[in-house]
């Protein structure tokens, strides 16, 4: 076999593996963890059912990848956004509404396997590690906003990713219009909040004891 051939060959299952975990993914986000089989996977992929036991040795494997293959998207996402955020100027503000427009973007699919597998991997302490690093990645991005906006309490960036997961767990429980304005309002007044609260710290801390 020559070296192109073989070159070929490997490019066409590095496809085709990278279809098993897109469909993987959307299965989950259609159907939760318990829709997923290797049935469904192949039929929704578009490949002969023996494929997903040609690349994966079970079915928690195959999810296992998957959600490793999404966390490693995500983490592309927020490399982009820290790209941007470190050439992009310090204009008030201007990181806030450029991550709106990121959470804007965001397909509700994506949105909707990201807590099945916030929730599956919570009963999988091997799937964990996956879910700890992008959750740890960004906790740091938010760090990263929230010190060029004057914010370095230690609990901020927890905060305001919860806060940003909340309302994406809302954007999918609701069917009424996203209002994305109200993220953008909700992440500056807790820049607002934490800058007070540290401001009013440092005052009562320097005030004298009775």
């Amino acid at each position: 076999m020559s070296e192109t051939t073989s070159r070929s060959m490997r490019a066409r299952g590095r496809a085709r593996r990278e279809l098993l975990l897109d469909a993987t993914l959307r299965i989950i986000a259609e159907g939760g963890i318990a829709a997923v089989t290797h049935r469904a996977v192949a039929a929704a992929a578009g490949v002969p059912h023996s494929s997903t036991t040609y690349f994966f040795d079970s079915l928690d494997d195959m999810i296992g990848e998957a959600v490793a293959h999404a966390m490693a998207a995500e983490m592309d996402r927020l490399q982009q956004f820290r790209s941007l955020l470190e050439t992009g100027g310090n204009h008030p503000g201007a990181a806030i509404d450029e991550f709106v427009e990121i959470v804007r973007n965001q397909s509700q699919e994506n949105t909707v396997a990201q807590f099945e597998i916030y929730l599956f991997a919570s009963r999988h302490p091997a799937l964990r590690a996956h879910v700890e690093r992008i959750l740890d990645e960004t906790r740091a991005l938010a760090a990263a906003v929230l010190r060029s906006n004057g914010v370095t309490d230690p609990h901020a960036a927890a905060a305001v990713v919860a806060l940003i997961d909340g309302f994406a767990l809302h954007r999918i429980a609701r069917s009424e219009e996203v209002q994305f304005q109200s993220l953008a309002h909700a992440l500056r007044a807790v820049i607002v909040g934490f800058v007070t609260l540290a401001t009013t710290s440092s005052l009562s801390d320097d005030r004298p004891l009775d």
